[in-house]
């Protein structure tokens, strides 16, 4: 008799384990569930927040202050902290009488991202997320064509805002490309003396170079001139008047603005060839 009440517990015993570890097993799948919905969820929340905002590149303009034009770049609105309060930014803009005094105010929650050399555009990136209810990136547009435009944006991608257009640029940075242009000056310089690298430890010699100045035209009657040497039979290939294929190198990949200024000084010329209309 014992002997059965022995087995029976023993029974008894191993059906509580058994529950015991089905609980245990079926907690544990609960809380993965409701991790991985969770993972789920954040990230479909990211997706959803980067589609609305990065992939459309969007700008509307915002409002005028002084002689700046102010956008928002993947924002539909946007509300800053004044105090305790938030405001419109139309209403906290409306307080000051400059585009200095503006940034005034601001300055002690933004860091300077970098500065452009271009007149002194900058780029900041806000310190205090709570300052907008986002982190944004601000372009204080300042270059030497006179442009003073503002971006406040979200996600901003800063090179393809200026590919876009912001600061009133137009930029690319191909590495190999050609422009055409039409030669209308060559004007014969004289023979140079100039130090010509030898080898690749840099060790240089002196020798003599024929050089040309090139008054350059494009489409606009833009001109610019540049000095090149070359030898004699191709520089009285060059037909004044004559269109030609000017073929350049941007060897360090930079953004340069599609003028033939930031062209020429950014970029090296490989070959200018004779342009065949089609």
């Amino acid at each position: 008799m014992q002997k059965k009440k022995k087995k029976n517990k023993k029974k008894n015993y191993s059906k509580l384990n058994k529950v015991i570890i089905n609980l245990f097993s079926l907690l544990i799948i609960v809380l993965i569930i409701i991790l991985l919905f969770s993972i789920i969820s954040k990230f479909k929340n990211e997706k959803e927040e980067v589609d609305s905002y990065s992939k459309d590149n969007t700008v509307s303009e915002y409002m005028l202050l002084d002689n700046s034009h102010i956008y928002l770049y993947n924002l539909d609105k946007l509300t800053i902290k004044d105090n305790e309060d938030y405001l419109d930014l139309r209403e906290y803009i409306a307080k000051y009488s400059s585009v200095d005094d503006l940034f005034t105010s601001l300055e002690n929650n933004l860091s300077v991202k970098t500065t452009l050399k271009d007149g002194g555009t900058i780029i900041y990136k806000t310190k205090d997320k709570d300052l907008f209810k986002n982190d944004l990136t601000i372009i204080r547009c300042h270059t030497e064509e006179g442009n003073r435009d503002i971006y406040f944006g979200k996600n901003m991608n800063t090179t393809t805002a200026f590919k876009n257009g912001a600061c009133g640029k137009d930029f690319f940075e191909d590495k190999s490309f050609t422009k055409i242009y039409t030669l209308a000056n060559v004007k014969d310089l004289g023979i140079r003396e100039v130090e010509n690298v030898i080898d690749k430890e840099g060790n240089t010699e002196k020798v003599k170079k024929h050089f040309y100045e090139l008054t350059i035209k494009d489409n606009e009657d833009n001109t610019i001139k540049i000095e090149r040497a070359m030898d004699d039979e191709s520089a009285k290939a060059l037909i004044k008047g004559k269109k030609y294929t000017f073929y350049f190198k941007n060897k360090y990949g930079e953004l340069i603005q599609n003028n033939m200024t930031d062209i020429f000084n950014k970029c090296s010329l490989e070959q200018i060839v004779l342009y065949e209309e089609k």
